[in-house]
């Protein structure tokens, strides 16, 4: 059994489990890790110039690519600045594993220079939080940090690792192959008794609704999804945040529900009869968690790989614990000996195709519209003839970004990102270029309000310097439009701390390294997206746009 430097052991581990790119900044305390990828071409570390772009980076690529992935960051302050972007993983099902170079034991519990309680920190933001004790444990708690991190409904982990058991430390053993120490082809059915139900109820429905949600993707069942609704003429409904799960263009499509989505999508919603939750928790964004969207009388047959989430936000006639990709052929299985043709239902299928019309004819009308500095809902219907059909596109948050969620159309998994109802502004730039990583065989463009931009700008640097082609679209407002829309209506108009005065960021990228450009008129848009997709390297385009607060999409039913 060879014996090796503890550093490399911790490198050899996530080699074993495919880790290809290691994101964070280095630190006396991870250097016997990071130096131990020097002149390596399987694994790489990514320096940022923050630690939270790393947890962004980490979380766009893990996404992206549906990989597991690491960040690794020095003691106190290097593993803290990580906290906003592994909350995000935490939202978004990301497994992102951080490894914590800690301070020395015998600083532990002694008020030491940069030492803090670091696992319990991290605690309410990951599915594990641990201290390593020993050095020859260090391979099993690594083991135990994929298990947790891949296991069910995903999500990241902290593994801290004091100093003293890094340094001048050795430990005898040979990398594990992960079908050793976990279970790597996890495919959770559902119970035989509950999809009878399912089937029983869905079979009958009138006006039935498919609504799939993050499990979808997660699970690789957007097929199992589409093939769903045609057999029963389901309207076919993303989760809010999941656009990409469904192709935009399928006849039963009509749109994204929520506050930035379609009002017409939650007429739907609100129609059904039953809905199938497929791999969806019925959040908060679609939802409201009220009977504005949700019909009380609505049948609602749930699917979740975390059965906590069963019946969590609405009454359930039916709740199936599994995987969706699992649980999607079971029920297809099942209704396809139930209806061996299917059960065509052309009334309910016309009342679709009326609400996606309708959604379709009010963006038409978007197109009229005029002004210096541009509408910036005119900038998506020409952003729609540049993007590729692959093209990953990550949304930050914020009001202008925000429409985004309306206006743009995905055809393919894993090619829509954005906060996941975390929230973090400033989480779009970092993540784009993470997916980027993630998916290189795929463009990629993030679309930033001016407040979040200059969050996480200094990135641009980290873009140059490891050669990452992402195009970053920023819509200048200039403020911080949901605070100023909020002061305008409810406080009098006593605008604070709302109103930006910026930089130009297409110099600012060149300043940096990167291309710029500026555009004034939806005209040069597609030109200029065409164009800086084609390019080798990282781009920044302004797009400078008057303030516009849109209303939120009406709701149809009445809160109770």
């Amino acid at each position: 059994m060879a014996r090796m430097k503890a550093g490399l052991a911790v490198v050899e581990a996530l080699r074993a489990e495919g880790v290809e790119y290691t994101f964070g900044v280095v630190g006396t305390t991870t250097n016997t890790i990071i130096t131990e990828m020097y002149g390596r071409s399987d694994i790489h570390f990514i320096d940022t110039r923050h630690e939270e772009g790393a947890a962004f980076m980490a979380y766009g690529y893990a996404r992206a690519s549906g990989k597991p992935t690491v960040c690794i960051t020095t003691s106190g302050p290097g593993t803290i600045n990580l906290m906003t972007g592994i909350a995000l993983a935490y939202k978004g099902r990301a497994p992102v594993i951080v490894i914590a170079g800690d301070v020395s034991r015998d600083h532990i519990e002694r008020d030491g220079a940069q030492a803090f309680d670091l696992v319990n920190m991290f605690k309410p933001v990951t599915h594990m939080a641990r201290q390593v004790h020993k050095t020859e444990r260090i391979p099993e708690l690594i083991h135990d940090a994929f298990r947790m991190a891949l296991s069910g409904k995903q999500g990241p982990v902290l593994l801290d690792i004091p100093r003293d058991l890094l340094e001048g430390q050795t430990l005898d053993g040979e990398p594990r192959s992960p079908q050793t120490y976990r279970a790597v082809n996890i495919r959770t059915p559902g119970d035989p008794q509950a999809i009878q139900q399912a089937v029983a109820l869905l079979a009958k429905a009138q006006r039935p609704l498919l609504l799939a949600g993050g499990g979808v993707v997660d699970s690789e069942a957007s097929a199992e999804a589409v093939a769903l609704a045609e057999l029963l003429d389901m309207a076919l409904v993303p989760a809010y945040g999941h656009n990409d799960v469904v192709p935009n263009s399928h006849r039963l499509f009509i749109g994204t529900p929520g506050r930035r989505g379609s009002g017409e999508t939650a007429e739907a919603i609100h129609r059904a009869d039953v809905i199938l939750a497929l791999g969806a928790r019925l959040n908060q964004g679609t939802t409201f968690w009220d009977n504005s969207v949700i019909n009380p009388q609505t049948r609602i047959v749930q699917v979740n790989i975390d059965p906590q989430e069963i019946g969590r936000n609405y009454p359930v006639a039916v709740g199936i614990s599994g995987d969706a990709k699992a649980v999607g052929q079971q029920l297809l299985a099942a209704l396809r000996q139930a209806c061996p043709l299917g059960r065509p239902n052309a009334a309910w299928r016309a009342e679709i195709e009326k609400l996606a019309t309708r959604r379709q004819a009010r963006l038409q009308t978007e197109l009229a519209l005029s002004g210096d500095p541009m509408m910036p809902q005119r900038v998506f219907p020409e952003l729609r003839k540049a993007l590729p059909r692959d093209c990953m596109v990550t949304i930050d948050a914020g009001v202008a970004p925000g429409l985004s969620y309306d206006r743009l159309n995905f055809e393919l998994p894993r090619t829509f990102f954005n906060y996941s109802g975390h929230g973090g502004l400033g989480m779009g730039y970092c993540v784009g270029l993470g997916t980027k990583l993630g998916r290189p065989d795929r463009p990629a463009v993030s679309i930033q309000g001016d407040g979040g931009f200059l969050y996480t700008s200094q990135e641009i640097n980290t873009a140059v310097r490891k050669k990452i082609p992402l195009v970053s679209i920023v819509l200048n407002n200039r403020c911080h439009g949901a605070e100023k829309h909020q002061q305008q209506r409810f406080y009098e108009q006593r605008y604070i701390g709302v109103d930006l005065d910026n930089p130009r960021f297409d110099r600012l990228a060149e300043v940096y390294g990167a291309r710029g450009y500026y555009v004034t008129r939806p005209d040069e848009i597609a030109d200029t997206v065409t164009g800086a997709l084609a390019a080798d390297g990282p781009s920044v385009i302004e797009i400078p746009v008057v303030e516009y607060f849109p209303p939120a999409a009406p709701v149809p039913g009445n809160v109770t």
